[in-house]
């Protein structure tokens, strides 16, 4: 699950905004905070190694609130994966209507095996940059469990709630992918890779239940209408408020 915990992560200097994800142009943003990862691998260490819920909210709140410097640069840091997101849904909602994309042909999709058509999806879409691993998996997760129980690929059966909960499934993938990389080795303080595991399922649960929740105050009931731009600005909405959600655990 998730990415190696044995990741050399970023560190404390590494830009909060990366160049690949500066898509509003504003550049990497104030990273001045140099122990911005302390608080929160370190609560996420302690909850690792004395498993309380407690000190895995706690580290979502250090998380949110100094690692990634707050919702709006945390918003801003998952604007790559937010772009993509876009690009997932605009496929989707093309291939429901049964009408081809710009790398895709329906034609070529249809009745394929549905593993093969998740791979082509994926390809249509990702650009290589540095989030574009995570990305990758992200939606491969999600596709996955958006299409369970299908074979093969009928375009036909694809209905708004599939498209729904696919991105509900990419938006939490994203984050907790994000984050995983981002503990380093904090969760290697479990004493067992079974402990690090159930937790790695209790973070990424938790971030499941904030990103249902945030995620659809913001998208209300009809997908029909919506751009790629409507749910860019769903996701940042949502993300945004998230982290304010994740502040909040701090204060309790």
């Amino acid at each position: 699950m998730g990415t190696s915990t044995s990741s050399k992560g970023p560190g404390s200097k590494s830009p909060l905004v990366p160049s690949w994800a500066d898509n509003d142009g504003q550049g990497p943003g104030n990273n001045q905070l140099e122990q911005r990862f302390r608080g929160f691998r370190a609560a996420l260490g302690h909850a690792a190694s004395a498993g309380g819920g407690d000190d895995l909210k706690k580290a979502l709140g250090h998380y949110a609130k100094s690692a990634t410097g707050g919702k709006s640069n945390g918003a801003r840091r998952f604007s790559s994966m937010i772009g993509a997101g876009g690009s997932l849904f605009d496929t989707l909602r093309s291939l429901q209507s049964g009408s081809d994309t710009n790398f895709l042909n329906i034609s070529d999709l249809q009745g394929e095996p549905v593993d093969v058509v998740i791979d082509k999806i994926i390809n249509s879409i990702i650009d290589v940059n540095g989030d574009s691993e995570r990305i990758r998996a992200a939606m491969n997760e999600a596709l996955a469990e958006a299409l369970d129980g299908f074979s093969t690929f009928d375009f036909s059966k694809i209905t708004d709630d599939i498209i729904v909960d696919m991105m509900i499934n990419y938006l939490t993938q994203c984050i907790f992918e994000q984050i995983i990389l981002d503990s380093k080795t904090a969760l290697d303080k479990a004493e067992t890779p079974e402990k690090a595991e159930k937790l790695e399922s209790s973070l990424l649960e938790l971030i499941k239940t904030s990103v249902d929740l945030n995620f659809g105050n913001h998208l209300g009931q009809n997908i029909n209408t919506f751009t790629k731009q409507d749910i860019e600005t769903i996701q940042k909405n949502a993300i945004q408020d998230i982290w304010g959600e994740w502040e909040d655990y701090l204060n309790d």
